[in-house]
């Protein structure tokens, strides 16, 4: 992979944000919707852009799907091994590895050809098992309401979704490929375009929810417990590392407590300064536990570091 391949992936990174990548693609997925309904089916030059847009759309999210289904680690990591053959190692990108810049997820999830809906089938096929089976019995996975589980099916028709994905994408690539003389589809299939691809990328999305997590909380109150839940997980984590450190014996006990002490200080603080975003809300708790999570992450990894360090390591 070039350097400027690793270039571009930072950028796309960037572009697109540290978080709620799946929130975001929803909200333009109804706004577009929204446009066509208002525009009409007069609206040529608009209506030659939804199906370029609803593509872009499916691309970006799979892409974060699959670099979050690699980055979670095993048994996604192993499993992604078969989408990484193609994958070309270069120094660039070694480099880029060490340094963090990208991770083994974005870099798998740029490499991968997704430029139809039953070869993006496969790709998470190879990562989740069954994953048709999980995609047609998809529905959302909200922890308040476990008791009445299955839900609703996301996906009524899965043979009619497929069908207009693959409708959609072909209507794509005629668009911005060629320069055809006569439309390459009727303004009436744009419905049913919108329909396939939300349903798709919301059933996707569910599923995510229920390999990864499980299921996921739906009102602030649990969303609140959740995050303190989390916290006190990673907390007694990096407890233990430190209690492996001091007994490896190697360093002083007492500066280790005494920089252990600084760091809660600190992490505290920055916790506290995030917090105050929304001081006297019903998020405040949530971002409160979530900055310090963060922080708790790059502490476990600097203590791991002393657990694991190798003789004569500095």
């Amino acid at each position: 992979m070039a350097k400027s391949d690793i270039q571009n992936m930072l950028d796309w990174k960037k572009r697109r944000g540290q978080s709620g990548a799946t929130f975001t693609l929803a909200d333009e997925l109804r706004r577009l919707d929204e446009l066509w309904k208002a525009k009409g089916e007069d609206a040529k030059d608009f209506t030659d852009f939804i199906p370029i847009r609803l593509v872009t759309i499916i691309e970006v999210f799979i892409r974060e799907a699959i670099r979050e289904l690699v980055d979670a680690g095993s048994p996604y990591l192993e499993k992604a091994e078969g989408l990484a053959k193609n994958a070309k190692l270069d120094f660039a990108l070694l480099a880029s590895l060490q340094g963090r810049k990208v991770s083994l997820g974005d870099l798998i999830a740029h490499t991968v050809s997704l430029n139809e809906p039953t070869r993006i089938v496969a790709c998470l096929a190879e990562l989740i098992p069954e994953f048709v089976l999980r995609l047609k019995a998809s529905h959302p996975r909200w922890i308040e309401e476990r008791a009445g589980w299955p839900l609703a099916l996301i996906i009524p028709d899965y043979a009619k979704m497929m069908a207009r994905l693959s409708r959609l994408f072909t209507v794509r690539h005629i668009i911005t490929h060629e320069l055809p003389s006569e439309p390459a589809f009727h303004p009436s299939e744009i419905d049913g375009f919108l329909t396939a691809a939300t349903e798709f990328i919301e059933a996707t999305d569910w599923v995510l929810v229920e390999m990864l997590r499980g299921a996921v909380p739906r009102t602030q109150a649990e969303m609140n417990s959740q995050a303190g839940a989390s916290l006190d997980r990673l907390t007694k984590e990096m407890e233990e590392i430190i209690g492996c450190v001091k007994k490896r014996g190697e360093i002083d006990a007492g500066l280790l407590s005494e920089a252990q002490e600084a760091w809660v200080a600190y992490a505290t603080k920055e916790a506290d300064l995030h917090a105050s975003l929304v001081a006297g809300g019903s998020m405040a708790s949530m971002v409160w536990a979530a900055a310090m999570e963060e922080e708790t992450i790059r502490r476990v990894e600097t203590v791991r570091w002393w657990a694991e360090r190798a003789e004569g390591e500095m």
